[in-house]
């Protein structure tokens, strides 16, 4: 069965700039960066982290928009026809199921705690939170965690909907979806951004997110942002090299790739000034926990007037980022299936679906019946052990995989086979950009920079350095 969506190409250069920056809306641009900023200097954060947005984050983009532009396949598909066409080791290949595989395990972990954001977006419509203090707010949010049926309904509801997106055409749905919901998301977020203006910290989170306090610079600083600016385009998981796949001819990468860091840069400073207002103004102090907003922000929407209206809507907004990031995550691993198994892509996402939702349980599993068990991961050096993870749960030990151990070196990968197997003379070609300098610059980051980032945050993620 051919794939029917050799063909297919985004409607244009904006529409794939939406659909990109779609992607790379997560919900740690929600959940742990407004706190990670504050804590970490502010604007001294911001500046090292925007310095590695384009310096590590960026020229990686264009790599693996141009890997996708010149293959007409899935990631292990385009390592391996590539390798051959320019008389490389074919174990190339193994970098792109790399890339798939870590997508997969992302989505898994992903579609638990978008099934959190898809039960507090209900249950704050039905005013379950009125009223609620921190104590009542924090065992509600306990007994959620340690009832694993309840879990795996909205769990479950999460993966149904992410299927029935996947499982159309491009056009209908990973495109399409994202058209629909970027826009909502905007909407939603400056709701939210009013009312944070409104309250009575919104000047206090500006000096929070944006007053550079160089004071609190450590060696630690850097490598933080350096790791933030790589995870949060997420690169390395197949998404780019799927999205160049779709790119018509015309279409700047450099241009593109910078207008979409640009949106995520700006929509990950509009939220964290709007939630860190937000929690100041009921008195409380922002925390770096992907729980924090399922523990705290219910009680701070529920001190305003018709709160749970906005919490409803923030909650949804949490919702619709790991929607459009999950469908962006699975169309590689989906065409991967399509080819080698020759099935439609409804049969491709029902696959996965079910294996998603298998991962998700065990996270689910971690939470309740599991709570408390953990795994360890160590590397031996004769008497001498490294451990990787020390008696982490399930669900920890999936990031610690799919974040930690597989993307960073998967980027660096990408870095390698970008500089030194394909042809310089190939990348000036599909890059096409207006001056020869700007090449010059690029070619220079990808071969000594950018891969020197990398190992940095690779020692970092193993906990080295």
């Amino acid at each position: 069965m051919s794939n029917p969506e050799t063909g297919f190409k985004w409607r244009s250069q904006p529409t794939f700039v939406v659909v990109t920056a779609g992607a790379t809306l997560s919900l740690n641009d929600f959940l742990t960066f407004p706190v990670m900023t504050g804590d970490n200097g502010g604007g001294a954060f911001l500046l090292l982290y925007i310095l590695f947005l384009f310096v590590l984050g960026f020229p990686l983009m264009m790599a693996e928009l141009m890997l996708g532009k010149l293959s007409t396949s899935d990631p292990a598909s385009c390592f391996k026809t590539l390798a051959e066409q320019y008389k490389a080791a074919v174990y190339w290949k193994l970098v792109g199921l790399s890339s798939m595989l870590a997508a997969f395990l992302i989505i898994a972990t992903l579609s638990v705690v978008a099934g959190w954001a898809f039960a507090y977006f209900i249950k704050s419509m039905l005013g379950v939170f009125d009223g609620v203090t921190i104590e009542v707010a924090n065992v509600l949010f306990d007994e959620f965690l340690l009832d694993g049926e309840r879990m795996a309904l909205w769990h479950t509801l999460f993966v149904i909907l992410l299927v029935t997106i996947c499982a159309q055409p491009i056009r209908l749905g990973l495109q399409g979806i994202t058209l629909l919901l970027l826009p909502l998301m905007v909407f939603l977020l400056a709701s939210c951004l009013i009312l944070g203006f409104y309250s009575s910290e919104f000047g206090n989170s500006i000096r929070y997110l944006l007053y550079a306090d160089f004071s609190v610079i450590d060696s630690q600083t850097p490598i933080l942002a350096m790791q933030r600016a790589f995870y949060t385009l997420v690169l390395a998981v197949g998404v780019m090299m799927a999205f160049g796949r779709y790119l018509p001819d015309g279409v700047s990468i450099g241009y593109s790739a910078g207008l979409v860091i640009a949106i995520d840069l700006l929509f990950s400073i509009i939220t964290g000034l709007t939630i860190n207002a937000l929690i100041l103004s009921a008195g409380h102090q922002p925390g770096l926990d992907n729980q924090f907003a399922f523990r705290i922000l219910p009680v701070v929407f529920s001190t305003f007037e018709s709160g749970e209206i906005f919490a409803s809507m923030f909650f949804l907004l949490l919702t619709l980022a790991a929607l459009t990031t999950t469908v962006a995550l699975m169309e590689s691993p989906l065409c991967y299936l399509q080819r080698k198994f020759q099935v439609s892509r409804l049969k491709a996402s029902s696959l996965l679906g079910v294996g998603v939702w298998l991962f998700g349980i065990g996270v689910i599993l971690a939470h309740s019946l599991w709570y408390g068990k953990g795994f360890t991961i160590a590397l031996f050096f004769g008497d001498e052990a490294i451990r990787l993870v020390n008696n982490a749960g399930f669900h920890d030990v999936l990031i610690f995989i799919s974040n930690f151990l597989i993307q960073p070196f998967v980027a660096l990968f990408i870095c390698l086979f970008v500089a030194w197997v394909i042809p310089r003379e190939v990348s000036f070609r599909e890059l096409a950009l207006a001056r020869t300098y700007w090449f010059e610059i690029w070619n220079y980051l990808i071969r000594y920079i950018t891969p020197v980032l990398l190992l940095i945050v690779i020692l970092a993620s193993l906990g080295i350095i």
